[in-house]
């Protein structure tokens, strides 16, 4: 069911890139995996249709959000609070446009690239909350955050959970710890849960703005996209409770934010409506491919993969002092260098494709370190 599709003559970034280096592809965060069939029927009846002309969000699409966010984390929403955004990016850096204030803007560090950027790039300076691994879990440094969301000129806490690159689920305890200080200082809080659908290990997921703390100060950005592999489609959406911030928000986003592409509103609420049982297999797929890279990696020398408990995006870690980018280059497979993720000693690896490929980028990876003068 989930074998690695020939992405040929797609003109895919992931595969095209690196091509003419015949690297074998593990970076961009897309999947190899075919999207649920119920999609793909529902957008090719769609496409017969001659007419490609602009398309507002419906009823039954609203709907779909609402009761998806129900049935994943018990949090009733209203139809209203939801505003449609062509991607989770355009969406941050929106939030830091408009909450940023010309500020210091936190953001944990490791962390994917346009999140790290988004401050700067929109007028603020970016502070790094650093996350270790810390009694067996990934945990952001509390004295930092709350010292930085005290300083006078912090306005807004970028947050990504899950966190991307290392896949870590924040618990409820740990964002009602956050909560609490955002409410405290007066923070607004943006969270990327973009990957909160494809929690591995059984964890309970907690949308940010579902906290009584947070319901007044935080937009929540969601999407189908990661989780049923319909990235290209351009569309998510953000939660916003707050009808005051909600206006603010639609009124910047006029003229200046793209509607998403209808074909992306189709995807979604067919996504939301009709693959659990597809989502449900394509976790049992990840976890399997999740620990073949587990117990490959942790077997070499050097190395160290700490299974992650949600994303398809494995951090890998250098745990002699090497940067590992060249190495796996060398090897013939091309990570994500984390150089680009706030640590140039790390790799993200993306294993949400074939198991085919994840053992052949193990095979590779394998045999060149093993032989490697």
């Amino acid at each position: 069911m989930f074998q690695t599709i020939n992405r040929d003559n797609t003109n895919a970034i992931k595969w095209e890139r690196y091509r003419a280096k015949e690297l074998l592809p593990m970076w961009v965060a897309d999947m190899d995996l075919a999207s649920p069939r119920a999609i793909t029927q529902a957008i090719a009846q769609r496409a017969a249709h001659p007419v490609y002309g602009y398309t507002h969000p419906w009823q039954s699409l609203n709907d779909s959000v609402v009761n998806w966010c129900q049935k994943q984390y018990k949090w009733a929403i209203d139809a209203d609070w939801i505003v449609w955004m062509p991607g989770v990016v355009p969406s941050f850096n929106l939030a830091v446009d408009l909450f940023g204030q010309s500020g210091r803007v936190l953001v944990q560090t490791p962390n994917y690239p346009p999140m790290l950027h988004a401050a700067e790039r929109q007028g603020c300076q970016t502070i790094s909350i650093p996350v270790n691994w810390k009694d067996d879990g990934w945990q952001m440094d509390w004295a930092v955050l709350e010292q930085e969301l005290a300083h006078e000129d912090c306005h807004l806490f970028l947050l990504c959970n899950p966190m991307n690159p290392n896949g870590a689920v924040l618990s409820k305890e740990e964002l009602t710890k956050i909560a609490e200080l955002c409410d405290e200082y007066d923070v607004f809080l943006c969270s990327d849960e973009i990957h909160c659908d494809l929690i591995l290990d059984g964890l309970t997921h907690t949308p940010a703005s579902s906290l009584p703390e947070l319901t007044n100060n935080s937009v929540t950005l969601m999407a189908a996209s990661k989780t049923f592999n319909v990235a290209g489609l351009g569309c998510s959406f953000a939660i916003i409770p707050n009808a005051s911030i909600r206006k603010d928000w639609q009124n910047r986003m006029t003229d200046l934010i793209p509607h998403p592409n209808f074909f992306g509103y189709i995807a979604a609420e067919v996504a939301f409506t009709q693959c659990d049982d597809w989502h449900k297999a394509l976790l049992k797929h990840l976890r399997a491919n999740r620990n073949l890279l587990s117990d490959q990696i942790n077997k070499l020398e050097g190395i160290t993969y700490r299974p992650s408990p949600a994303t398809f995006l494995a951090w890998i870690e250098s745990s002699n002092g090497e940067a590992l980018d060249s190495h796996f280059i060398k090897a013939g497979i091309m990570p994500s260098e984390g150089k680009f993720f706030g640590n140039e000693q790390n790799v993200r690896l993306n294993f949400g494709t074939g198991k085919d490929t994840v053992q052949q980028a193990m095979t590779l990876l394998t045999d060149y370190w093993n032989n490697r003068s």
